[in-house]
Order: structure tokens, then C-alpha cells, then sequence
């Protein structure tokens, strides 16, 4: 674990001093970061103006979810965005070989080699817009609460990640796959309404969706503490699965990996 940690500390150094050298694409992506934070608050704050309540959620527990979305995907594009963007020419160029050479779990070399600082900004909005929601409509929130909030998030983080994982892996077998990450990223996105909007659609539907429904929902109702102890158990339940797969299905598609030197 040290190593990891040791690790990862480097990987923080390197890639803020990469950042530091080029400042104009740096100043860049904090404008468009900020922007699509600002856009996805706005857009809620439109939809939902005539509204009191939708799907079972006030107004104000809607706009809660949706600055909370932010927050988390702010978090998962500082951490993972980039690396599963550039995992499709890792394969396709043969440079997957420096990594799996490395006495370094692989899987998390490809998942952690980048990291986009811009994002810092998006959850920043996120959480500014966070307490002010929770001061301006006075939700009362417990110390309990938050503790449940915070663990659920990041449990909700991990499954968000895993579902990543499992898809880009597909890359292996597929380089030239490279519309997936944005595909997945429209995926993402249905992570900001509340679950039971998603009832509305076939049972089927419903269920294949109901991992990614899970994500931001969860942890948004534990905060305003409408959350039930199924719900919960559901999350933790898909994130811990879903991670194990993601392993399980890494390991088994570098089986069928052709490196550049073969």
C-alpha cells in the first residue's frame, strides 16, 4: 500500500508540473470545466421552474441532486476522465507494453497514470451550490448524515468507475473503439436525475439502468435523510460487484492482448 501511495504522490507531482508548462491549455480547460458545471445547475434550474416537485423530489432536493452530480463527476474526471480517453491508443499503439511490464498493478497504472486538475473548479462549484441550497431552503442535515453522504458517495464513486472500467476494456479486443468514452459519458449524465424517473421506462430498461440510477441518488437522499437501509445495501452491493468484475475482466482480456512486439 505504501508503494501505491508513494506512487501516486509522484504521479500528482509529474502531472502538475506538466500542467505548469502548458498554462493557455490550462486556463482553457478551467473555462470549459466551469462551464459545463454551470451549464448542467442552470439547466435543472430552468426544467424544474414551474415545478414544486417531481418524481417524488422537491424542488430544492432536485437542485440538491444536481449539484451533488457535480461534485462527483467533477471528482471522477479529476481522477479518471483523461485515462480512459487515451485507453484506446494505449492499446492501439502498443504502449499498454511499459505498463504491464512494470512491477505495478497494472490496472491501476491505466486508471490513475493521469490526472486533470481543471476538475477542481467543477467540484468546487458543486459543493459552493451544495451549501448554499442546504443554508437558502434550510434542510437540516446531522452529523450522521453527512458521515452516511460522504461514504455513500464515495461508494457510488466506485461503482461509477467499475462501470467505466468494464467498457473501455472492450478495447482490448476493439482499439478503434474510441467512440465508447463518449458514449459512456452520456451515460454518466443520467446520473443526475433521481431514480424514479427512470420507472417510467420499461422494466427492462429500468433494471439494466438501475446500477447508474444508484449513483448520485443514493448519497443525495442519505444527505437529506430520506434514505431507506435497501437502497443503500443496493448501492454498496452493485459497487462492490462490479468492481470485482472489472478486475476479473481486465485480467481476462490481457489474455487475448497482442503487445506491439509480437
Amino acid at each position: 500500500m505504501k508503494l501505491y501511495l508513494r506512487l501516486y504522490k509522484t504521479l500528482l507531482h509529474l502531472n502538475f508540473a506538466n500542467l505548469l508548462a502548458y498554462r493557455v491549455n490550462f486556463t482553457t480547460n478551467i473555462v470549459s470545466s466551469v462551464s459545463w458545471g454551470l451549464f448542467s445547475i442552470i439547466s435543472i434550474i430552468l426544467v424544474t421552474g414551474k415545478a414544486n416537485s417531481m418524481f417524488g423530489w422537491r424542488r430544492d432536493e432536485i437542485l440538491l441532486l444536481t449539484a451533488i452530480y457535480s461534485v462527483l463527476i467533477g471528482v471522477f474526471h479529476m481522477l479518471f476522465s483523461k485515462n480512459f480517453e487515451r485507453f484506446s491508443n494505449l492499446v492501439y499503439y502498443g504502449q499498454l507494453d511499459s505498463l504491464l511490464v512494470k512491477p505495478i498493478d497494472s490496472q491501476f497504472l491505466v486508471s490513475f497514470w493521469l490526472i486533470n486538475y481543471t476538475s477542481i473548479f467543477r467540484i468546487l462549484l458543486g459543493a459552493a451550490y451544495t451549501f448554499y441550497l442546504l443554508y437558502a431552503y434550510h434542510m437540516a442535515v446531522s452529523l450522521g448524515a453527512v458521515m452516511g453522504f460522504i461514504s455513500l458517495l464515495a461508494i457510488g464513486l466506485t461503482l461509477l468507475y467499475s462501470v467505466w472500467f468494464l467498457c473501455v476494456t472492450l478495447t482490448i479486443w476493439f482499439p478503434r473503439l474510441t467512440n465508447i468514452v463518449f458514449f459512456m459519458y452520456s451515460v454518466s449524465g443520467l446520473t443526475r436525475y433521481p431514480q424514479e424517473m427512470y420507472r417510467q421506462l420499461a422494466s427492462y430498461v429500468f433494471l439494466f439502468l438501475m446500477p447508474i440510477t444508484l449513483i448520485v441518488t443514493t448519497p443525495t437522499k442519505a444527505l437529506v435523510q430520506r434514505l431507506s437501509l435497501a437502497e443503500a445495501i443496493m448501492l454498496i452491493g452493485f459497487a462492490f460487484t462490479l468492481f470485482y468484475a472489472s478486475r476479473k475482466f481486465w485480467k481476462f482480456a490481457l489474455r487475448y492482448y497482442t503487445s506491439a512486439s509480437s
